[in-house]
């Protein structure tokens, strides 16, 4: 994930270095920059990226101002005033108005945002949306004021800040994820393609219009949605779904061999004399394999490979 600095004086000047407008004094600062930490030359980079699409926006000239005198000072000398230079370094001074993360910023208008990962979304309620690469997150125009709505593809891990008044709502072709506040991690290959939803806290509400089918969904619960129109598939007991942390407290066998189906991908069965069997076990990053063998030994069953996938036999 690219860190980035509140000083929108360095973003000004990497930006003219960007546009090749800085002379022989800044391009030898910014270079002396690009090697003084491991971090830079991501950073750059994803500028680089940033300004090859950034849309037009509208700002003073004495915006830039501000940030070539304050840059200056931390320079410890003088740098010469160009009457005649790009809005990109306008932009520059606005990028990073809320802390970090790289993204497009509206800052005096009502457009569109958009955040293309790997970055961090710091929106105007207090949510953040952390994006992972190649994820695309688009923030309506008049977000935070009556509405709070965006669009996603890509993955990537939502905390969203109360608000029962106003919903978070995060939209995904014909599909929506309803919020009122809750931590959670959204996958989504476009708007058609496979889904995956995982919660940490809180509750959200899983919609697909074209099936007519919503669920809501509580900590540590997992959806998954193979495509578009595709009937939903829904397991729990799942601390951790990147680790593939399970947890499971006096949970029936039919609860617990349904979240290891989903999780590793699998069809298990068992017979129907086990399904009630309580079950207590904590597995992390464990295999498949290895869970069934364990499950087998607390139920007093033996493991069957089928056809179509793996069975508990009495």
């Amino acid at each position: 994930m690219t860190k980035l600095y509140a000083d929108e004086a360095l973003y000004a000047l990497l930006c003219k270095y960007v546009l090749g407008e800085a002379d022989a004094t800044e391009r030898q600062w910014v270079e002396e920059w690009l090697k003084s930490g491991p971090d830079h030359p991501a950073l750059l980079a994803s500028l680089e990226k940033l300004l090859k699409d950034t849309p037009a926006i509208q700002v003073s000239f004495d915006d830039t101002e501000r940030a070539w005198q304050s840059l200056s000072s931390r320079m410890g000398g003088p740098i010469a005033v160009h009457k005649r230079r790009s809005w990109w370094m306008a932009a520059a001074v606005l990028l990073i108005a809320a802390g970090t993360g790289l993204w497009w910023l509206a800052a005096r208008s009502n457009r569109m945002q958009r955040y293309a990962g790997p970055v961090i979304a710091h929106l105007k309620d207090g949510s953040t949306v952390q994006l992972e690469e190649k994820a695309l997150l688009l923030v309506q125009a008049g977000f935070a004021k009556g509405r709070r709505k965006v669009t996603l593809e890509g993955k990537a891990l939502f905390t969203v800040t109360p608000d029962a008044a106003q919903p978070f709502i995060v939209t995904l072709g014909e599909r929506t994820i309803k919020v009122l506040g809750t931590r959670f991690t959204v996958e989504a290959a476009g708007k058609d393609g496979p889904l995956r939803i995982h919660v940490d806290t809180g509750e959200v509400m899983v919609t697909d219009s074209s099936i007519k089918d919503s669920v809501i969904l509580s900590a540590g619960m997992i959806l998954e949605q193979q495509q578009d129109k595709a009937p939903f598939r829904i397991a729990s007991h799942v601390t951790n779904a990147a680790t593939r942390q399970l947890v499971f407290t006096d949970t029936p066998l039919s609860e617990v061999l349904q979240t290891v189906s989903l999780i590793y991908n699998i069809h298990l069965s068992a017979d129907s004399t086990l399904l009630l069997l309580p079950v207590t076990a904590t597995f992390t990053g464990e295999t498949a394999e290895n869970i069934l063998a364990s499950l087998a030994f607390m139920t007093n069953a033996t493991v069957h490979k089928e056809a179509t996938g793996m069975a508990l036999k009495k």
